[in-house]
């Protein structure tokens, strides 16, 4: 039944989310090929132009694959367990556990999806521009850190299904209240992203790259327990349906 879930939230997934994440890549394109043919009377002292252009460009796209990210989790999440279709789910043969980690998986697979196409835009627009591009030197840069590449991937897996679980929380949070709740679950949300940021400023250790992600690997467990556990207990035993 598991499964079943699973499916069921990526068959609802309106068509306009993967639009988007195709109409970010078009448009990097489209950047990449109009910088590219300024090339015949590309001036390397209009660099720093160039560069501030793709800074903005770089920006505009992440701001919307963020946004859109968010507004996908809060929407499947709030709109399937706590509104009218909640009736129909929690009426389902599948326990809290099941519908938490069915939104949880889908909701995980759209973040990952949404840092793949924004490295591919990047990568689209650095190939595409009419800048030198000295490989050998990047190369040389990123070098060190490609070691460590299983333990970003580990502390960025782990950070993303502990921020998932904290908008869970906060949603949940909110529907307690009988009046503005997406107010109370914005207010939670901001309440609990206070508390751990104060948390992690005092507790930070400042010690060799291995034992920091490490640290942090581990907080983000932590704390993805606390925020599975208070959504799970709140939609067993506290669920008030609108």
């Amino acid at each position: 039944m598991f499964w079943n879930l699973v499916r069921y939230e990526f068959k609802n997934i309106n068509k306009w989310y993967l639009a988007l994440y195709g109409a970010v890549l078009a448009i990097s394109v489209l950047i990449g090929i109009f910088i590219s043919s300024l090339s015949p009377s590309y001036n390397p002292d209009n660099t720093g132009y160039l560069i501030f252009f793709l800074i903005l460009v770089f920006g505009g796209l992440s701001v919307t694959l963020w946004i859109a990210t968010i507004f996908l989790i809060i929407r499947r999440f709030k709109g399937s367990v706590y509104d009218r279709q909640g009736y129909l789910t929690l009426t389902l043969p599948v326990s809290e556990h099941q519908i938490i980690t069915a939104k949880l998986f889908s909701a995980l697979v759209w973040s990952i999806l949404s840092y793949i196409v924004f490295i591919l835009s990047i990568l689209i627009i650095i190939f595409l521009t009419p800048i030198e591009k000295d490989f050998t030197s990047l190369y040389n840069f990123i070098s060190p850190y490609l070691s460590h590449g299983g333990l970003y991937a580990v502390s960025l897996l782990v950070s993303s299904i502990s921020w998932i679980l904290s908008i869970y929380l906060a949603i949940s949070i909110g529907q307690l209240f009988n009046e503005y709740r997406t107010a109370m679950g914005i207010l939670a949300y901001i309440v609990i992203a206070i508390v751990i940021g104060y948390i992690t400023f005092f507790l930070r250790i400042e010690n060799d790259f291995h034992t920091m992600i490490g640290v942090e690997i581990l907080r983000d467990l932590v704390l993805a327990t606390i925020y599975y556990l208070g959504t799970y207990y709140i939609l067993k035993n506290k669920v008030n349906l609108q």
